[in-house]
This record gives structure tokens, sequence and C-alpha cells, in this order.
């Protein structure tokens, strides 16, 4: 799945040019994708408490793959977008389980180890997939993309299928089935609102008045959501969790850490190519350092968190991307790929260090029946910290530009921008890391004030 939308992603441009389509418009492809994994996350992860975690991930798998090879075959931008929207739900079905899944096949004590392997595969992915899609694109066509990424979704599907089991296994059979279908709905109108908002804001404007109408009904939604959580027999999460301050205090910190780091991820292509002027296939190895550094970090991090506990490296992890925030406060137009590599490996190695113990502290304070939507609860908080951080990051960016007298956009920088534009540019990145150093502060306090309590198995 992280192959996957890496490399959608660099083959929007291609998608573009092909359908003779705006960027604009095409964006939709990778936007709607996330909009709809956002929204069916935590509705599929309690429909998978319920029904079985493997059940649903192999069903969420062959979605995706059947949908992609479709996709591939798509004669418009239009139907392009719609088989995205698809896709999304299917990837939403496993996103919301994958991580349950894997922790009912390692034992209780081994759950830092589970999720710190969970994260490594993650960090492989997002090294990897640019390259894979990198190379493709440049021999073949965006279409072939599509077609190779369906047949490993096929083959992902079959190894799933024959060799994933699951502990879990519900005994509610079908009609005996009972869900919150209201309060999904509640739910997708409100984090759908709230992305659309925070991916528009940043475009036209947070105070026009459609980013405000959008908001609204966001904000109505998740009130309503929270009302029918509170009053439902069965709800989707317990909202009870929140009041033990382990469980709220790792999902604050989970939220705070994508927004404080994700505009890193979302900059540093801009400065490396319209700044720097590096190829894309150059960027896809610079970035790639940081994946490694991240997979190898998961990997050490979650089996220590298993043997001292989650806060020391949840306190380490937003130590080390302030670190690497602070480095990036000082690129100017001049800065080469040796200062950008510094910053964003030790971004990307805070990843690794922070991910495995903050899940683990946040998944052994609830019951492991609750596994499968919790797990899909910290994919949208992930999902969401990451749209509200790129959008106020942008935001940031252009109003410095704008101060300085250049139009406030990014569509109009090239590689052929005055060089003044371009220090304006550079100007506003400084503002957005050190605006992100300030907010993984605030979340190394919120990991404090949690304290340290003793993890329940899962």
């Amino acid at each position: 799945m992280v192959v996957d939308q890496g490399g959608i992603m660099l083959a929007l441009p291609s998608i573009s040019r092909f359908f003779a389509s705006d960027l604009s418009t095409a964006q939709w492809v990778l936007i709607g994708y996330v909009l709809s994994i956002s929204a069916s996350l935590l509705p599929m992860s309690r429909i998978s408490d319920l029904l079985g975690h493997k059940k649903i991930y192999v069903c969420g798998l062959t979605l995706v793959a059947v949908t992609t090879v479709f996709a591939g075959f798509s004669n418009s931008i239009g139907i392009l977008i719609v088989l995205s929207l698809i896709r999304g739900v299917g990837s939403g079905m496993t996103q919301g389980t994958s991580m349950a899944l894997v922790l009912s096949i390692f034992s209780p004590s081994q759950g830092g180890r589970a999720l710190g392997l969970y994260i490594a595969v993650v960090g492989i992915g997002s090294g990897v997939g640019p390259l894979i899609a990198g190379f493709i694109l440049n021999s073949y066509s965006w279409r072939f993309l599509y077609f190779f990424l369906g047949v490993l979704g096929i083959v992902s599907t079959t190894a799933a299928y024959t060799l994933v089991k699951s502990n879990h296994v519900s005994s509610i059979k079908f009609r005996e089935f009972r869900f919150d279908w209201l309060g999904a709905a509640l739910f997708t109108v409100g984090i759908a609102g709230l992305l659309q908002a925070a991916t528009w804001g940043s475009k036209i404007g947070f105070l026009n008045p459609v980013t405000i109408t959008i908001s609204c009904l966001s904000i109505a939604g998740f009130i309503a959501f929270i009302f029918r959580e509170m009053l439902v027999e069965e709800p989707m999460i317990d909202l009870r969790l929140f009041r033990n301050r382990l469980f709220s205090s790792g999902v604050s910190a989970h939220f705070l850490f994508f927004v404080g780091t994700s505009s890193s991820f979302f900059f540093m292509p801009f400065f490396l190519e319209i700044v720097a002027g590096y190829s894309p296939q150059q960027i896809g190895f610079i970035m790639g350092v940081g994946a490694i550094s991240m997979a190898v970090a998961g990997v050490f991090c979650g089996y220590l968190s298993d043997k001292f506990g989650p806060y020391i490296f949840s306190i380490a992890g937003l130590v080390a991307a302030s670190i690497g925030l602070y480095i990036l406060t000082n690129l100017t137009v001049e800065s080469s790929w040796e200062l950008v590599i510094l910053g964003m490996t030790s971004t990307s190695l805070a990843n690794g260090i922070f991910f495995g113990p903050n899940n683990k502290q946040i998944l052994g304070s609830v019951a492991s029946n609750f596994h499968g939507v919790i797990s899909g609860f910290m994919h949208t908080t992930r999902n969401s910290g990451s749209a509200i951080g790129i959008s106020i990051g942008t935001a940031m960016a252009t109003l410095v530009m704008a101060y300085m007298g250049y139009e406030p956009t990014l569509s109009d920088l090239t590689t052929d921008s005055a060089t003044s534009v371009l220090v304006a540019f550079v100007r506003g990145l400084k503002f957005v890391f050190y605006g992100g150093v300030g907010v993984l502060i605030i979340g190394m306090l919120v990991v404090m004030l949690g304290g340290r309590y003793k993890v329940k198995n899962y």
C-alpha cells in the first residue's frame, strides 16, 4: 500500500498530460483516494473487530487489486477518479486491520517488536516505491504502473489468504451483526469535511466562504458523531477510552507528531526540484535514504520498547524530529543535497523511533477486541494530522511570500523562477519548520503529562 500511494503520486503529471487535464483536476486521483481511505478506516476497522480481522483484510486487498487493474484501462480522468475512490475503501479496509493482525501473530510481550517490524516495512515501501514508479514511468507509461500495482496486489491477496492466520475469530453470525451505520455516516461527514477544508483552505483561503461552510459541516458532523457514540448501545469507538491518560496522551502525541513533521516530507521534493534543480529520480534516491533509516530504527526501537517501555522512545522520537526540522531551518537557495539528507534522515529516523513505541502505548491501554477499531482510528489520526500540517504549512509559506511582495502560491514556482522568488519561498519554509518544532515540543509535554503507566498485555 505504501508503494502504491507513493507511485501514484509520481504518476500524476503523466496522467494529467495523457488526459489533457489540468493538474488540480488530476490531483483528485490521489486526493479522492486519501479521502476515501480516511472516511472508511474507522467503520471498516470496527466491522473487522466484529466479523474478523483477516476476513476484512483479504477483502480489502482483493478490492484494491481488482480496481487497480481496471484503473489501468480508464479512458477518462473521471473514471480514474471514481475508481480511486473505490480503491480507497479497499485500502481503508487493509490499513484499519493491518496492525491488529500483526499483533495477533506475535505474543503479548512482543508487541513493540511487532509494531517495529510494521514501521520497518512501511519505511522500506516508502523508499522503494518512488524508485520503482520512477523507473516504470520513465520506461513505459502510467497505465503499466497501474497494471504492475494491480498484479502486486493480487500476489499480496493470495499471500495474505494463504499465510496470515488471525487468532481473532468472531463468533458473530452475519444475521446477528450489529453496526452503528448512522455513527459511521456522521464520522464520514466529519472527517471528509475536515480533510476537504484543510486541502482547499491552503489554496482558496481559510476565510473563504466555501472553506468556512465545509468546516462548519465537519464540526457539526463530529459533534453529532460524539453524541451518537455516547448514546448508542454498540458504538464504533468507546469514547470512555479517552478517560485513560495513557491512551489520550498517546493519541494526542500521535496527532501532533504528524502535524509537525508532514510539511517536511511535502515541501522537500519542491525544494530539491525547483530550488536545488535535482531530477525526480535523484530526489527519489535522496528521500529513500531517510526511509531506510526509518526502517532500521523501527526494528530496533520496537524491540527495545518491549524491554524498557514506550515512554522514553516516544520522547526520543519527538526530539529527533525536532532536531531534523531545526536542521532544515538552515536551508538557503544555495544549499545542496547534504543538508537535506541530514535533516530528512533525522526526521525519518524519528518516525522509526516514535511509531512502534507510541502505538504500543495506545494499543496496550485497550482490550484486544478493540484493536481493529483503534488501529483504524490511529491511521485516521495520522492522515488528519498530515493533512492539517501540510495545509497550515502551505498557508504559512505562501503568507511569507505574499508579505515579501510575491504571488502567494506554490503552483507558479518553477526552476525558471527569479532568484528573489525562490528566496521568499525558502524563507517561508523556515517559518514552517520552526512551527513544526513548536508543535513537536508540545507533543513532548503531552507525553510527559500522560505519565509512565504499566502497559497492559495485548
